[in-house]
């Protein structure tokens, strides 16, 4: 059993692996479908468990050894079956094991009407966008302080220059001291806006990495992470709710409008570049949209699950 397809199988449970890696991927699941799914079990009942570690080499000597110390070979169903026992049982050992050593880890969501802060043990606070996930510890261990995201959210990182703090998403590690950024994480890309300090983000599928400063973005894929300016003066609306437009096109304040509003709103195509110019600060959605009316004789029409602009 080589030991390089653990490394294949946690960048698989990550969702980080490319054609050829889960083509190897689906080679050891037909030929170990057990073992494969002891270990996505555990991979899912604890996102800090390390599986590269684990050497199933040693299981598998464990098996052979105990055949060959008996008279007679048993059936190989017998065999295989003594395998996957001795398999599941190391692998559960070193489950409980990793357990016992790592920090107890925390989760905290979002739904999708629902924005939250989280403050973490090193005072750092992080505000969760809706539909959002993060993983920390309840205690900051080793040399760095590491948290995981899913969706979007909003840092406020308490420096610490001895113990650097780390995001970790599907596609990029972001690095920083101490500064305030934006995270916007998917199943296709991250994003990362600085409003102050330094960050690093470097790609998790290669030794590519940047350094942002404040008004830089950092796009990071598959393919890599490229930086840019800030573009959209409304990134952070989600959470402020504020913002600003300037001979803007309506599809982007639709967009950005959704972000905050609990309510969506459906814009006609045929409405998309019209252009709007305001700034509302924690404005209700009706009155925004009352002025939208006015300024750009629209018909707006409320259903029960949303605007519908026509």
């Amino acid at each position: 059993m080589k030991q390089s397809i653990y490394s294949l199988l946690e960048k698989h449970f990550q969702q980080q692996t490319n054609l050829e890696e889960e083509q190897q991927i689906e080679q050891f699941k037909q030929s170990k479908l057990q073992e494969y799914i002891v270990l996505k079990n555990l991979w899912q009942s604890n996102a800090s468990i390390n599986i590269t570690d684990f050497d199933a080499e040693k299981a598998w000597k464990k098996v052979i050894k105990s055949q060959t110390n008996r008279k007679s070979i048993a059936p190989l169903r017998r065999i295989a079956a003594v395998a996957i026992v001795l398999i599941i049982g190391s692998l559960l050992a070193f489950y409980l094991m990793q357990r016992h050593n790592d920090p107890v880890m925390m989760e905290a969501y979002t739904q999708a009407q629902q924005i939250d802060s989280v403050l973490l043990a090193d005072g750092t606070t992080v505000w969760l966008n809706r539909n959002s996930k993060l993983y920390y510890p309840k205690k900051f261990n080793g040399e760095s302080r590491t948290v995981k995201l899913e969706g979007e959210a909003f840092f406020a990182v308490t420096k610490n220059p001895k113990k650097p703090f780390k995001i970790a998403t599907n596609h990029s590690t972001v690095t920083v001291l101490g500064t305030t950024l934006n995270v916007n994480t998917d199943s296709l890309k991250t994003e990362v806006t600085v409003s102050t300090g330094k960050v690093n983000v470097k790609s998790a599928f290669s030794e590519s990495n940047i350094n942002l400063l404040p008004d830089d973005v950092a796009l990071a894929t598959k393919s890599g992470v490229i930086k840019s300016q800030i573009t959209n003066p409304n990134y952070l609306s989600w959470k402020t709710g504020v913002f600003l437009f300037e001979d803007t096109p309506l599809r982007d304040v639709v967009h950005d409008l959704n972000t905050f509003y609990a309510k969506p709103i459906i814009l006609d195509k045929d409405l998309e570049d019209l252009q709007f110019s305001a700034r509302f600060e924690k404005t209700e959605q009706k009155d925004i949209l009352e002025i939208l009316k006015i300024t750009l004789n629209l018909t707006i029409m409320e259903t029960p699950n949303n605007y519908e602009i026509n």
